[in-house]
């Protein structure tokens, strides 16, 4: 891809009964539906049972964000020799939630964290991996102004299996 080159995300939204709202991403031809769960809906004045209970659009960011950081940071392993798939690399990412002053749930920081069971040798490029990929990942970098973006590791030594690709 060619760096003055822009490309478009296109989405075709649709806003059901409150608070249900559809998202057909016209690149793969998958609907996504949005609500507001548990807090996020109390938040918004819905009582709880009241309204079909969809992932909220800051449960789809976190999951976006997260989702393309283990894809960078697993990029950036293997790279490295280190396998980083299936159970050997698996991550659990939390997003913190405040409400700014005018009333708005903000996203203020999403944290990563990263379980790696790869053999000793490999902790120090595994670390030095985590400390660079997040500026490397499409997601993160879009939102990092915005969005604080922290990534730790739980490196887990593990002996390698006789015969198993790196």
């Amino acid at each position: 891809m060619a760096k003055d080159q822009i490309h478009e995300v296109r989405v075709h939204l649709t806003r059901e009964q409150a608070p249900i709202r559809r998202a057909h991403l016209e690149m793969t031809g998958t609907d996504v539906t949005f609500g507001v769960p548990g807090w996020q809906g109390e938040h918004y004045g819905f009582e709880p049972g009241t309204v079909p209970e969809y992932p909220g659009t800051l449960d789809y960011l976190v999951a976006s964000v997260a989702g393309c950081l283990i894809g960078t940071f697993g990029g950036t392993l293997k790279a490295r020799g280190i396998t980083a798939t299936g159970d050997d690399l698996v991550a659990d990412a939390i997003g913190e939630v405040g409400v700014d002053d005018d009333n708005v749930l903000r996203l203020r920081r999403i944290i990563v964290r990263y379980t790696l069971k790869a053999a000793p040798e490999h902790r120090e490029a595994a670390e030095r991996c985590n400390s660079i990929h997040a500026h490397h990942c499409p997601n993160a970098r879009s939102v990092a102004a915005a969005i604080e973006i922290v990534t730790e590791l739980d490196f887990v030594p593990v002996e390698e299996k006789a015969g198993a690709p790196a």
